[in-house]
């Protein structure tokens, strides 16, 4: 990887959440800074409430940023501009600042769909089911829909599974709801893609899985965007049966992709975006 130099005219990137110190963006960002000759840099802060991180946008003059927990929904307010796909989301996770006006954008259902799609498997026409009902969920439900496939969002409490299906139908219509104590085999016959978007096994509780291996069949594509541990519980048990799998660091390494295109205008250098991410959890990609 190039080395960046840093002088009084590079940009200024970043990323805003809280805890952030963890993330792994930055690692991929300043790698595709340094290979595309881009004089950036791009720095993790954890800012006190996503009014603040506007503010140091606008007043420090960061060029663009991305948006994790717990500001992605509360940064809507305070944007000047929001992607219609980001409205209705109703989340943005990538920021731009033209000039002190400053636009929105959601890259995670984004990333959920290329990470599947890199895969080898055309979505239109196929059945998705996605495990969960929060931001991630809702973001790649709505990107699912827009390619074409059907969408069924399964979770365990009735109430807020009927209610957030309800909610996304009048974006993505047809969006059907199961709840995950009632799923059978034979249900899962129609299903295609599995798609996990709970912490459900995320470290430290590996142990963990939202659907058991009965119900997976060899057919199924699974994908789990839980990227810590690598291989979740459920990859695994879908791997052992002869699934294709996707890993969730996939989802991670795309979307940031994206997010590069949307602040440059340029290509995103993406296998050095993925060497970066996958040398930092130490595995070989």
């Amino acid at each position: 990887m190039k080395s960046i130099r840093i002088t009084s005219a590079t940009g200024l990137y970043a990323i805003f959440g809280n805890p952030v110190r963890h993330s792994i963006s930055p690692l991929m960002h300043n790698a595709a800074f340094a290979e595309t000759g881009i004089d950036a840099v791009y720095l993790a802060f954890e800012p006190s409430s996503a009014g603040d991180a506007v503010s140091a946008m606008k007043n420090i003059g960061i060029l663009g940023a991305s948006v994790t927990i717990p500001f992605k929904i509360d940064m809507l307010k305070h944007l000047d501009a929001v992607d219609p796909l980001a409205a209705s989301i109703g989340s943005v996770n990538t920021i731009v600042n033209e000039n002190g006006r400053l636009s929105g954008y959601n890259t995670d259902g984004y990333g959920a769909v290329r990470a599947i799609e890199q895969s080898g498997i055309t979505l239109k026409g196929k059945t998705c089911m996605v495990i969960g009902n929060g931001g991630s969920a809702r973001a790649i439900a709505l990107t699912l829909a827009g390619t074409g496939a059907r969408v069924i969002i399964a979770g365990r409490n009735g109430i807020r599974v009927n209610s957030f299906v309800q909610d996304l139908t009048t974006v993505a219509p047809g969006t059907k709801a199961v709840i995950l104590k009632d799923i059978t085999s034979s249900f899962m016959e129609q299903v295609d893609v599995i798609i996990n978007t709970t912490p459900l096994g995320m470290t430290p509780d590996t142990g963990s899985t939202p659907l058991e291996a009965s119900l997976i069949a060899p057919r199924h594509i699974v994908f789990d965007i839980v990227y810590a541990p690598h291989e979740t519980r459920l990859l695994a048990d879908a791997r052992k049966i002869g699934c294709r799998v996707v890993y969730g660091i996939e989802m991670l390494i795309l979307q940031g992709a994206r997010q590069f295109e949307i602040w440059t205008g340029r290509e995103a250098p993406v296998e050095t975006m993925r060497r970066a991410a996958y040398r930092h959890v130490h595995i070989k990609s």
